[in-house]
């Protein structure tokens, strides 16, 4: 069967996908006591530095509480499309998966506080001890030195299906190299230009709910049973 003809599965990034700017960075930068997170972050950037040590210093290095944290992170809206494309696969009973570079903890609290249902998460893990935040990396992987969280692998269990993907980042080729469809901007836009692979472009997410509801015009979606 061709894979055009496959159903969907919806992967999304988080942070400048999702959201507007990359959130765990505002973070960082507020919540850091000095400025050694910027040099961690350079090291990244030039490839001395791998992701997950890059991601550990600077989180270990933040003095912000709980309340605190999620107090600032209150303001953080979603891209209103978002909900439209979570509406539109639920009643298909399409699957929409978030993978990212960012803590589960504050994505949860950013999707509900924008009112938006629980979905799939794989991203980092946090925990917080006073005004101390200790991460953990569940989906390292230390050949994919570019993402602490090795996105593709939670792509692997939908090849039966036709994926869609979008990012915006360093962390998101794996992904994006994984999927039949791939919306891309800024970093991951430029570096799929450079190695001349397809992609659409997006800066909001409305393209995306375009191209499900032309894609799949023709398909009604499934009756529910009521109990």
């Amino acid at each position: 069967m061709p894979r055009i003809s496959l159903k969907p599965a919806l992967f999304f990034d988080f942070d400048n996908t999702l959201t507007e700017g990359d959130i765990l960075d505002q973070v960082i930068e507020r919540f850091s006591p000095d400025e050694r997170w910027r040099d961690w972050e350079h090291d990244w950037a030039e490839g001395r530095l791998p992701a997950r040590e890059c991601l550990r210093l600077q989180i270990e290095n933040l003095r912000v509480g709980r309340d605190a944290l999620f107090d600032y992170l209150s303001s953080v809206r979603v891209d209103p499309a978002f909900s439209d494309i979570a509406a539109w696969a639920a009643a298909r009973q399409v699957e929409v998966v978030i993978v990212s570079d960012s803590f589960v903890p504050l994505i949860r609290h950013i999707l509900r506080n924008n009112g938006n249902a629980p979905l799939p998460v794989f991203a980092n893990e946090l925990k917080f001890e006073g005004e101390r935040l200790r991460p953990g990396f569940p989906y390292a992987d230390p050949n994919c030195t570019r993402s602490a969280n090795a996105k593709a692998r939670h792509l692997l269990p939908y090849r039966g299906h036709r994926i869609v993907f979008a990012g915006d980042g360093h962390s998101d080729l794996d992904a994006a190299l994984a999927a039949d469809v791939v919306f891309a901007k800024s970093t991951l836009a430029r570096e799929l230009a450079a190695r001349s692979i397809a992609f659409r472009p997006f800066e909001t997410l409305a393209p995306v709910l375009e191209f499900l509801q032309a894609e799949y015009a023709g398909e009604r979606a499934p009756l529910l049973r009521l109990a």
